[in-house]
C-alpha cells in the first residue's frame, strides 16, 4: 500500500517484532515464512518502520531467485517490484519510477484490480511529487487517481479504497478543491470504518479534520484530529498530528490542554531525532509559559531551546521572536533589539502563512514595549495590510467552495423532487387501471400506492431538511464572515491607522501632523463604528430588544424620520442565532427605508404574543411592486432567514399606503432546541 509516514498501533507493532524475528530465524525452522508473507508484511510495514521493508523485501528476493517455475518467478519479481517502488516512492523517485514500470508492465497483461489500483495510486504520486509547478502536477496526476479509484471498486476492499480515495482527497485539497475534496474525505473515512483498520481510520480522520481546519470550523476539527491520535497511537510519525492537535486547542482557547501536547509531541521528537521539529514545539512550549506567568518554566525551555537551535545550526521568525521576548523579560533589552533585527533583516520580505502572520503584531508590540514606536508602527502597518489581504482571498475560497456545496445539494434536491413527479405521474396511471380490474388487484394496487406515498413523504421530510440545513450553513457561514470583517476592521485597519497616527505625531512639521490627526481620529472613529454595526456589543451583552433600541437610535440619527419604536422584553434570552437573525433582518428592513422609501414615519414593533414572536416594520414611504419578477438581494436575504427560523412573511405594499412588514417566529420550538 502506498505510505503515509505512519505506522499502525503498538499491538501490531509487537506483532511485526515477533514476525520479523521469525523470518530471521526460518533456517532453523519448520515452517519457514513464504514469499507471499513476506511481501504481505512489507506491505505493512512500511507503514510500522519502514526501514525493515528492505530487509523483507532482500529476504523474498533471495527466494525468488531459486524458484525454476519461469511464470511463478515472474509474477513474484512483479510484487517485489511494486513493494520496492512503493518504498522509494519519497525516497528516490528514480528508483521508484524504474520498479513501478517493472511492475506495471507485468501487472497490465496479467489482470489484477488490487495491484493495478496499487500501480496507478504510485503513479499518480510520483507525478505530484516529481513536478515543478505542483498545480499542474496534481491535475496531471488526477487521471491516475481516477484509475485507482476504478480498480479499487472493482476489488471491494474497504481498507484499500479508504486508502485510494484518502489520498485523492489530499492532492484535491492541495489544489484547493474542496468540495470535491471533501466528498472523497467522507468515503475515505466510510471504509475506514467498515475496515476496521487503525490506520485507515486514523488518516480519514486526520484528513477530515484538515478540512475543517481549512473552513474555519475550529471546535469540528479538534474533535477529528484528536480520534486521528487515539486510533494512531504508536504511529511513526504520530508527532505531527499531535503537533497539528495542540495549535488547533490553541485557536479553541484551551491552553493547559495544548501545553500538554506540545510536550508530548516533543519527547517523542526528541526519543526519534526529530530536532527541527523539536525546535518548533520548544518555541511553542517557551511562549505558552511566557504568556501564562511561568517564567522559572520559561527560563527553562529558552536554555534548551538555545542549546538545540546552536546545534542544529536552525531557527524561524517564531524562535527569533521567542529570543527576543526572553531578553526583554530578562531585561538584555540590547540583545532584545538585537533578535528584533534579525527578523527585520531575515523574514520583513517573506511572505508568512496565516499560522504566523501574528508574528509580526507581537513584534511590533515589542519594539513598543522598548520605546522603539518607529519600528513599532513599520511591523503594525505590515501585520494589518498582510493579514487583510491573505484572510480576505482564503474568505473568498472559502465561500466559493461552500457555495458548490449549496449548489450541489440543490442539484440533488431538484432530482428528488424529479422522481417525485415521476412517482405520482405513475401513481395516477395506476389509479386508472385498477379501476377496470379485478377486487384483488386493486387491493394490490393500493398497497403499491401507500408504500410510495410514505416513501414520497420521506423523500420530502430530507428535501425540506436538507433545505433548512442549507440555509442554517449559508446564515452561519455569512454571520461569522460579518464577524470576522468586524474584528478585521478593528484589528487591521485599526491598528495600521493607529501605526499611522504614531508616525505623524514623530513628524517634525507639527501644525500639518495636527490637521492629519484629527483627519485621522475621524477615520478611526468611522472604522469603529462600522466595526460596532457588524457585530454589536450590545447584542451579545444585553440582548436584543437592547440591540435594537441602539440600531434604530443610531440609523434614524441624521435623519427627518418620525420613529415610533415598541420593544418588549423577553423573560429570558433568545438563542443567539434568533437573535442574530432577528437583528439583521431589523437591519435590513431599516436600510432599505432609509436608501429606498422616501418615508417621513416608520414605525417598528417587538412583541412576545401567544409564544410567537413577532416583528413589525412599517413606513408611508413609496412602497414597491411586489409583482415584479426581479427582487433585491436584501428581500431575499430577509426571507432566508425568516425560513431558517421556521417563520412566516407577510409583506403588503403600495405607492400610496407605504409599506407594512409583518414577521412572525414561534418561540417555543427555538427554545426548544435551546435546551434540547
Amino acid at each position: 500500500m502506498p505510505k503515509l509516514n505512519m505506522i499502525l498501533d503498538k499491538r501490531f507493532y509487537f506483532l511485526l517484532i515477533g514476525m520479523l524475528l521469525f523470518g530471521s530465524l526460518e533456517a532453523k525452522s519448520k515452517e519457514p515464512l513464504s514469499i507471499v508473507e513476506m511481501h504481505r508484511l512489507a506491505e505493512d510495514v512500511i507503514n510500522y518502520e519502514p526501514d525493515s521493508t528492505l530487509v523483507l523485501l532482500d529476504m523474498a528476493a533471495e527466494k525468488i531467485a531459486t524458484i525454476k517455475d519461469k511464470d511463478l518467478a515472474e509474477k513474484y519479481w512483479a510484487e517485489n517490484n511494486l513493494r520496492r517502488a512503493d518504498y522509494w516512492i519519497f525516497r528516490d523517485n528514480e528508483k521508484a519510477k524504474v520498479y513501478l514500470e517493472n511492475a506495471f508492465y507485468y501487472f497490465s497483461n496479467e489482470f489484477d484490480n488490487k495491484k493495478l489500483a496499487e500501480v496507478y495510486l504510485i503513479k499518480a504520486q510520483l507525478i505530484r511529487e516529481v513536478g515543478l509547478d505542483k498545480n499542474a502536477a496534481i491535475q496531471d496526476a488526477l487521471p491516475y487517481f481516477d484509475s485507482a479509484v476504478s480498480h479499487a471498486l472493482r476489488y471491494d476492499d474497504a481498507k484499500l479504497l479508504s486508502f485510494v480515495y484518502y489520498e485523492k482527497a489530499f492532492a484535491l485539497q492541495q489544489i484547493e478543491r474542496w468540495q470535491e475534496s471533501f466528498e472523497n474525505a467522507f468515503l475515505s473515512i466510510q471504509f475506514a470504518e467498515q475496515s476496521e483498520d487503525s490506520l485507515s481510520m486514523a488518516t480519514a480522520y486526520f484528513l477530515m479534520g484538515r478540512t475543517y481546519i481549512y473552513f474555519g470550523f475550529s471546535d469540528h476539527s479538534e474533535e477529528y484530529i484528536a480520534k486521528a491520535i487515539a486510533y494512531g497511537k504508536g504511529m511513526h510519525r504520530i508527532f505531527s498530528i499531535i503537533h497539528i492537535y495542540a495549535d488547533i486547542l490553541m485557536e479553541n482557547n484551551k491552553v493547559e490542554k495544548a501545553l500538554e501536547n506540545y510536550q508530548l509531541a516533543l519527547s517523542i521528537c526528541l526519543e526519534n531525532g526529530r530536532m527541527v521539529k523539536a525546535i518548533e514545539l520548544y518555541t511553542n512550549i517557551g511562549k505558552i509559559q511566557l504568556e501564562t506567568g511561568d517564567f522559572q518554566a520559561a527560563e527553562k525551555t529558552y536554555e534548551a531551546l538555545n542549546e538545540l537551535v546552536v546545534q542544529q545550526n536552525y531557527t524561524s521568525i517564531k524562535t527569533t521572536l521567542f529570543f527576543a521576548q526572553m531578553q526583554n523579560y530578562l531585561g538584555r533589552y540590547e540583545l532584545a533589539l538585537g533578535e528584533l533585527q534579525k527578523i527585520k533583516n531575515r523574514y520583513s520580505e517573506s511572505r508568512l502563512n496565516a499560522f504566523e502572520l501574528d508574528v509580526y503584531k507581537n513584534v511590533a508590540d515589542l519594539y513598543k514595549t522598548l520605546g522603539v514606536p518607529v519600528e513599532a508602527a513599520f511591523f503594525y502597518e505590515k501585520w494589518g495590510t498582510l493579514k487583510d489581504s491573505l484572510q480576505t482571498y482564503t474568505s473568498r475560497l472559502q465561500l466559493g467552495e461552500l457555495e458548490k456545496m449549496y449548489l450541489n445539494e440543490r442539484t440533488k434536491n431538484q432530482e428528488i423532487t424529479a422522481k417525485n413527479d415521476e412517482l405520482e405521474s405513475s401513481r395516477t396511471n395506476q389509479a386508472v387501471l385498477g379501476g377496470v380490474v379485478l377486487v384483488v388487484v386493486l387491493l394490490g394496487a393500493s398497497l403499491v400506492y401507500y408504500t410510495r406515498l410514505r416513501g414520497l413523504k420521506e423523500n420530502q421530510a430530507l428535501k425540506f431538511s436538507l433545505k433548512e440545513k442549507q440555509l442554517e450553513q449559508l446564515m452561519e457561514v455569512q454571520e461569522s464572515e460579518r464577524q470576522r470583517l468586524a474584528r478585521e476592521l478593528h484589528d487591521g485597519i485599526g491598528q495600521s491607522l493607529a501605526a499611522l497616527k504614531m508616525q505623524l505625531q514623530l513628524a517634525e512639521d507639527v501644525q500639518s501632523s495636527k490637521v492629519t490627526v484629527k483627519r485621522v481620529d475621524a477615520l478611526c472613529k468611522e472604522v469603529r463604528m462600522l466595526s460596532h454595526q457588524m457585530m454589536p456589543l450590545v447584542l451579545k451583552e444585553n440582548g436584543l430588544k437592547a440591540a435594537i433600541e441602539q440600531l434604530i437610535e443610531q440609523m434614524f440619527a441624521n435623519t427627518a424620520i418620525e420613529v415610533d419604536l415598541v420593544t418588549h422584553s423577553f423573560a429570558y434570552r433568545l438563542p443567539e442565532s434568533v437573535e442574530t437573525h432577528l437583528y439583521r433582518i431589523t437591519q435590513e428592513l431599516i436600510t432599505n427605508i432609509i436608501k429606498h422609501a422616501n418615508a417621513t414615519k416608520v414605525g417598528v414593533q417587538l412583541l412576545n404574543r401567544n409564544n410567537k414572536i413577532l416583528l413589525i416594520v412599517e413606513d408611508n414611504g413609496k412602497g414597491f411592486n411586489k409583482e415584479e419578477s426581479s427582487i433585491g438581494l436584501g428581500l431575499n436575504n430577509v426571507n432566508s432567514r425568516v425560513e431558517a427560523l421556521e417563520g412566516s412573511l407577510k409583506i403588503q405594499s403600495s405607492a400610496t399606503e407605504g409599506t407594512f412588514v409583518r414577521i412572525s417566529i414561534p418561540m417555543l420550538v427555538h427554545l426548544n432546541k435551546q435546551t434540547a
